[in-house]
């Protein structure tokens, strides 16, 4: 009788004075907001908001329009951005959601690049939301694919269909360990369409975590575009800087 009063007692103190919600990253309670993130994790948050590459969408000098690299590579998809700069606070939200398995992270982290997608794209411009495919050895290790989770979220906010277009065929070395070069001959002939799949005149929002060199997203929109879509966009939560960028930070 005791626990039953005791559980009911708490059930009317938490009604009358509801708890507040955790940050996933921190376990800090804080008023919810737009994004489910307390004000010091997202302040940790380098937001790319100008200064961005016309084409990839890196943070880039001011007065430039595109970055070193898409200056002297040509790129199959029309455009990428990011939500952010890869390092400080989403780095640290990225390698807790793929190794460390924080899937609480799907929610804030695919909000943040819903707004960023509706910032940066017209929505209806699109008529699918896919995303990069890993490896069955991969997501065997890992649980989940986060790209996949990424998209999800932002298919249900956008209200835009998500679906599983391309397969990764054989496993790679992870990306982040080589040069542009190797990441290039890392990725022939790794992916492919799925079988049947009909993507005639499809315009495609292409998810991933990452763009670093945006070797991976070039060879998906390569293969979609030569499945007859018609165009390829890419959102990413974070990218790196430009080149030119660096070596002014550097010297």
């Amino acid at each position: 009788m005791k626990v039953i009063f005791s559980k009911l007692y708490q059930g009317l103190i938490d009604l009358i004075f509801p708890k507040l919600p955790q940050c996933p990253v921190c376990g800090k309670e804080f008023n919810h907001g737009e994004i489910n993130l307390c004000k010091r994790c997202i302040d940790k948050i380098n937001f790319i908001k100008e200064d961005y590459c016309l084409k990839c969408g890196k943070l880039i000098l001011p007065n430039q329009e595109f970055c070193y690299d898409c200056q002297h590579s040509n790129h199959y998809f029309d455009q990428a951005r990011s939500v952010g700069l890869y390092d400080s606070g989403l780095k640290e939200y990225i390698k807790l959601f793929k190794y460390s398995k924080y899937r609480t992270l799907t929610e804030p982290l695919g909000d943040l690049m819903s707004s960023y997608t509706n910032r940066f794209y017209n929505i209806n411009d699109f008529d699918i939301i896919t995303y990069v495919p890993v490896h069955k050895k991969r997501l065997d290790e890992r649980g989940f694919n986060q790209a996949f989770l990424l998209a999800k979220r932002i298919g249900e906010n956008l209200k835009i269909d998500v679906e599983s277009l391309l397969i990764r065929n054989k496993d790679t070395i992870k990306q982040s360990k080589l040069s542009r070069k190797e990441r290039l001959r890392n990725l022939k002939s790794k992916f492919k369409i799925k079988g049947n799949i009909n993507i005639d005149g499809k315009r495609i929002l292409l998810v991933d975590d990452v763009y670093t060199t945006g070797a991976t997203v070039n060879e998906l929109s390569r293969i979609l575009l030569n499945n007859r879509a018609e165009s390829i966009k890419v959102i990413t939560l974070a990218s790196g800087r430009d080149l030119n960028l660096k070596r002014k930070c550097n010297s």
